[in-house]
């Protein structure tokens, strides 16, 4: 069984690391950001909002997490859901969404027809239930427009880019973003280490409430995605602040106790009363989403190994 590591908090974000009591299964993935920094990988532009072509030519699987931003071709998207794709591929469709609702034509020099960088998540847990819940563009766009407002008036700036204003990947990179999140993440970059055991995942508490949760098949995958699990969540908790013009961090908040996180992670509503969906997407994901009244959990399959690990496990409040 896991177990949780004591927490760390910064601000009004806490974390608590959840540690696997044995090794794991160590199949080994590349994630989206360095595929595509290796050109191994290739998202191409279809014309269509809600898809896009994958290309995996490098000799490694690639694990795309939902919630993936790609940035480029005629509009930023985000990835719908969690995706294996294969090495030696060829081109796979996978489902995204528009977080950039104006542009449709190449950006400066952006390349137009495929995407040139994946360095951030969707940060919003509302953004996360629009895209693995709802599925619905409309909901992504609203909660964009909300995000930017709720850190528009967290830093007391604007945070839309003169270039595309409703771009949230170029609203991330704002210099007034940028340098609070910094502020948040700077003290917990190397927390996994100094938690002790094999990490697999951690699970967030924004202003002493729990918020959400990720699970990972082994330490090596969860290593990969740490830095932008935590600039997601100190982007999510900035947005929380509600600093507003006094211009002062978030106060530190009183976390909820370790048997209280134990308790919410494991979810016992969703095996008691909720809704459960199940959904393939070839070549090799299947993705399980159990709905319940508080709180949504997405568990995510690679069907080419162990059918009842799950790759990848999400838990989202409501």
């Amino acid at each position: 069984m896991d177990t949780l590591s004591a927490p760390v908090t910064t601000h009004n974000l806490t974390g608590w690391f959840i540690l696997a009591p044995s090794p794991a299964h160590e199949h080994d993935y590349a994630v989206l950001v360095e595929a595509i920094d290796s050109r191994t990988t290739l998202l191409h532009e279809t014309g269509n909002v809600n898809e896009l072509l994958i290309e995996n030519t490098g000799d490694v699987d690639v694990f795309i997490q939902a919630g993936d931003i790609v940035k480029g071709g005629k509009q930023d998207r985000t990835i719908g859901t969690d995706f294996v794709v294969p090495s030696r591929s060829g081109k796979i469709p996978l489902p995204a969404y528009c977080v950039e609702q104006s542009r449709w034509r190449r950006r400066s020099s952006e390349p137009v027809t495929h995407f040139s960088a994946s360095k951030d998540f969707v940060s919003s847990k509302k953004a996360r239930l629009a895209l693995q819940l709802l599925k619905n563009q409309g909901a992504v766009w609203k909660s964009v427009a909300e995000e930017q407002q709720s850190l528009a008036f967290a830093i007391d700036d604007e945070v839309r880019s003169a270039d595309s204003p409703t771009s949230l990947q170029l609203t991330y990179e704002s210099a007034g973003v940028r340098h609070a999140v910094a502020d948040y993440t700077t003290p917990l970059e190397g927390a996994p280490a100094a938690a002790g055991g094999s990490v697999v995942g951690v699970v967030w508490a924004i202003n002493g409430v729990p918020s959400h949760a990720d699970r990972y098949l082994n330490p090596g995958l969860f290593a990969k995605v740490w830095r932008k699990l935590l600039r997601a969540a100190a982007i999510e908790a900035l947005g929380q602040s509600q600093r507003g013009t006094n211009g002062e961090g978030a106060a530190p908040t009183e976390p909820p106790s370790v048997d209280t996180i134990a308790d919410w992670l494991a979810a016992r509503e969703l095996h008691e009363s909720a809704r459960l969906d199940e959904e393939r997407l070839p070549p090799r994901t299947r993705v399980r989403t159990h709905r319940g009244r508080s709180q949504h959990r997405f568990e995510v399959f690679d069907t080419a190994l162990d059918a009842a690990t799950p790759l990848h496990v999400t838990v989202l409040a409501e």
